[in-house]
């Protein structure tokens, strides 16, 4: 079984982000582990459940976050990246002041910091970039 690690840094709007999505579905249908998707730059919208718009980029997100929560997979969101674009969890947001009603970060996400992307190099046998 090879081990599969998939860096999502395509935001919701770019083919890179369904591309993406398709991968992660062949991995979870072969006899492979989706050892960590990690969500970095603007693939952390991705993650963002305040998202509204009726299009094609919102429909990729709802894909994508039905599709870590059926599976249950590592999703790493970079924290970093996150705060930077309005992405956060109830604990950041009651950092930074706003109150944990202004979370806007999806079920089944995790704020992680650059590590969890480390951790994913060194233990994944295969890593594919998408952007």
């Amino acid at each position: 079984m090879i081990k599969v690690s998939l860096l999502v840094t395509a935001g919701p709007q770019r083919p890179g982000a369904l591309t993406a999505l398709h991968t992660a579905q062949a991995v979870a249908r072969s006899s492979h582990q989706l050892y960590r998707v990690f969500f970095y730059a603007d693939g952390v919208h991705l993650a963002n459940r305040l998202a509204c718009r009726q299009d094609v980029a919102c429909d990729v997100q709802r894909r994508w976050q039905t599709l870590v929560a059926e599976y249950g997979w590592p999703a790493s969101v970079c924290v970093g990246a996150a705060l930077k674009r309005g992405v956060c969890d109830p604990e950041e947001a009651r950092r930074a002041g706003l109150g944990t009603a202004r979370a806007s970060l999806a079920d089944g996400f995790t704020l992680v910091g650059l590590g969890d992307w480390v951790d994913a190099l060194t233990q994944s046998d295969r890593v594919v970039h998408f952007g």
